[in-house]
């Protein structure tokens, strides 16, 4: 089985996404779509070490050229954080999918979709520091929808 896991607070500049315990860079887009009738899509795309864009299922596809890096986080700034963990096999039935440690029964439905698109800076920006900023179309959203025993069912943000 695999693992993924994201770990942040909800801000792109403050996410990290590790594959089988190594922190991945180059990342440009994760979509994670998984709910209790079956679906179960899992995409990351990214820049490979040969400079090319790699789309792949993360759970049934090899990873190829990917970037590892050192962990971006502390300890202690990763107590700060969340850590959502899918472990799988590709197979919605033989996944589980855990927040900081603890699975979370009950779920219904996972969407998770972070769009991370950098630009250079110009002009007077350049002035400030910082190589790259995120773009006005980058995108984080991450939820789950779980149902309780009364059969009522409630959707909350992940990070």
């Amino acid at each position: 089985m695999a693992t993924l896991a994201i770990e942040s607070n909800g801000r792109l500049e403050k996410t990290a996404v590790y594959f089988n315990g190594e922190q991945i860079s180059g990342l440009k887009e994760l979509f994670l779509n998984l709910d209790e009738d079956g679906t179960f899509d899992a995409v990351l795309q990214y820049e490979g070490l040969d400079k090319l864009l790699y789309t792949k299922n993360v759970f049934n596809e090899m990873l190829a050229n990917v970037k590892i890096v050192e962990p971006s986080f502390t300890e202690e700034e990763a107590e700060q954080l969340q850590l959502l963990e899918i472990e799988s096999n590709g197979d919605i039935n033989n996944t589980m999918v855990l927040l900081n440690g603890e699975e979370q029964d009950g779920l219904v439905c996972l969407f998770l979709h972070i769009k991370a698109s950098s630009t250079p800076k110009g002009g007077l920006k350049s002035l400030f520091g910082g190589k790259t900023e995120i773009s006005s179309d980058a995108e984080f959203k991450a939820e789950y929808t779980f149902r309780y025993e009364d059969g009522q069912t409630v959707t909350e943000a992940i990070f």
